[in-house]
């Protein structure tokens, strides 16, 4: 007789489905997610009929193609008719707080057996972009986007002035990031950069061993961060290979029960894995009103009350898998973890989004299933896994275990988090000011040819306010690619929008 309390959720079962590179068209998102789904009941050892029971579904956000209903499609396709339902939205957070609530549903006797699964096609979208074709897939959404979610909506007007939000605008905002982690510890340009390659092209050797992964190749530093014509420079201080790819055809789902109702199935303890906690928190969307650039406030208050929600310190933690879209994100967590120093090898079981794969808000149905399988591997260890959302605002870390979570184990109260978040002060920002500035962090941006484009950059203004600027100056910022600009004074002057910064 069990001693684990039977409301216990636990996950029974995991399954990814990668569509290699190469090997496009892949099916439609529904198909896959169908697939994986009857996988991952496959991989519990349970009869893929049992999905009909499910009485919770949730699906992750869908880049790839808008369904009209995606939920109530794949509950036909399985046979089952959920009364709990929930489409996430667009978050790299969003697959594990999805199982969280899933989670929360077990445990309060709301529900006994719970799907999660989702993923992208955009690898086989952009097959048949070539081909001047429409994807043939079906029950698509004539309206509109089935979440209708406006990401600039949520971002300060300053921010679009200055060049963040276009085109491939969140990779100049980690790199900012980056730029002011950099500047903080004191580490010279040229020295951080082959920093962020080490720690880069060993998670490439995780990604060469992890048979679901996009890019199956270990790459070295030198590989990573040398520009050249198929590594061209996206934003300064990375090229090309050095930043998350979502054109991929990944999908993959979690299957998720209380104990009693693993027990009923018969589902081995060798295939149980139990979410142990969970915690998150939101920093404010706009960068520069945040005081400390150089790190993530609500990621580190996530963080700790992850690892105090579950009774357990990162010595005591054998596995992890940071979300990686871009090098500042790995930074910014292992500094919240307090694992600084630990290598890329063992802050991924994915190989991370850029050599993984990173499914946009389903990157976390791969990590999860990866995690599951290293804890029924090594059942007496703990994994910790992470997710980034919306500009590095969204956090969520969770504690994982092959262990059952004993009495000790409490609640993360998300709500307390998100109220010492806001608690923090923020700094306001004036985008009509000329004079004297110091720059907090900047970036340096390309065209497609390699060639600096322009900069952007975020300054300490001497009101104690910051302003968002433009840099275009070429000279200067070829100066700010090999030296540290940060703390460097300038003058604003008028600009078109906003200021433009030029020498002092």
């Amino acid at each position: 007789m069990s001693s684990i309390d039977p409301r216990t959720p636990v996950i029974i079962g995991v399954a990814q489905k990668t569509v290699h590179k190469g090997e496009q068209p892949g099916p439609e998102p529904l198909v896959a997610w169908d697939e994986v789904s009857r996988a991952a009941a496959r991989d519990a050892g349970i009869p893929e009929s049992a999905l009909q029971s499910i009485n919770a579904l949730s699906l992750t956000d869908c880049m790839s193609w808008a369904y009209d209903d995606g939920i109530r499609r794949l509950a036909e396709k399985l046979g089952a008719n959920p009364k709990m339902r929930e489409q996430g939205k667009p978050s790299g957070t969003s697959g594990q707080t999805l199982l969280a609530k899933l989670a929360e549903k077990i445990r309060g006797g709301q529900a006994d057996l719970a799907l999660l699964a989702g993923g992208e096609c955009l690898a086989t979208v952009k097959h048949y972009l070539k081909l001047g074709q429409t994807p043939p897939w079906s029950f698509q959404n004539q309206n509109s986007h089935a979440n209708d979610f406006d990401l600039l909506a949520h971002q300060h007007p300053d921010e679009g002035a200055a060049g963040l939000l276009d085109g491939v605008g969140a990779v100049y905002n980690f790199a900012m990031r980056d730029i002011s982690r950099r500047a903080h510890l004191g580490i010279a340009p040229d020295v951080y950069r082959r920093q962020l390659g080490e720690t880069l092209a060993a998670m490439t050797n995780v990604a060469a061993s992890n048979p679901d992964a996009w890019f199956r190749t270990a790459r070295t530093a030198d590989f990573l961060i040398t520009p050249r014509e198929d590594n061209r420079w996206v934003t300064y201080p990375y090229t090309k290979h050095m930043v998350a790819n979502i054109e991929v055809d990944i999908s993959g789902a979690i299957l998720i029960a209380s104990e009693a109702k693993a027990d009923e199935l018969g589902v081995p303890r060798e295939k149980r894995v139990y979410p142990w906690s969970s915690a998150y928190a939101e920093d404010p969307v706009y960068i520069a009103v945040r005081n400390n650039l150089w790190k993530a406030d609500g990621m580190e208050i996530a963080a700790q009350a992850a690892l105090k929600g579950a009774g357990v310190t990162m010595r005591d933690v054998s596995y992890v898998d940071i979300y990686s879209c871009f090098a500042s994100a790995v930074n910014f967590a292992r500094d919240a973890l307090g694992i600084s120093d630990w290598p890329g090898d063992k802050i991924t079981v994915t190989g991370g989004l850029a050599y993984g794969g990173g499914p946009a808000s389903s990157y976390m149905l791969t990590s999860i299933p990866k995690m599951v399988e290293r804890l029924r591997e090594d059942p007496k260890t703990f994994g910790v896994i992470t997710g980034v959302g919306m500009m590095m605002s969204n956090h969520v870390f969770a504690v994982y275990s092959a262990k059952a979570p004993g009495p000790n184990v409490r609640p993360v109260d998300n709500a307390r988090l998100q109220a010492s978040v806001d608690a923090i002060p923020q700094r306001k920002i004036d985008g009509r000011y000329v004079g004297p500035a110091t720059i907090t962090t900047y970036t340096v941006m390309y065209d497609r040819a390699g060639a600096i484009s322009h900069g952007a950059a975020i300054c300490d203004l001497p009101t104690g306010d910051r302003a968002y600027v433009r840099i275009f100056d070429k000279d200067l910022l070829r100066e700010a690619e090999r030296t540290e600009f940060v703390g460097r004074p300038v003058t604003i002057k008028p600009g078109q929008g906003i200021g433009e910064a030029v020498r002092a």
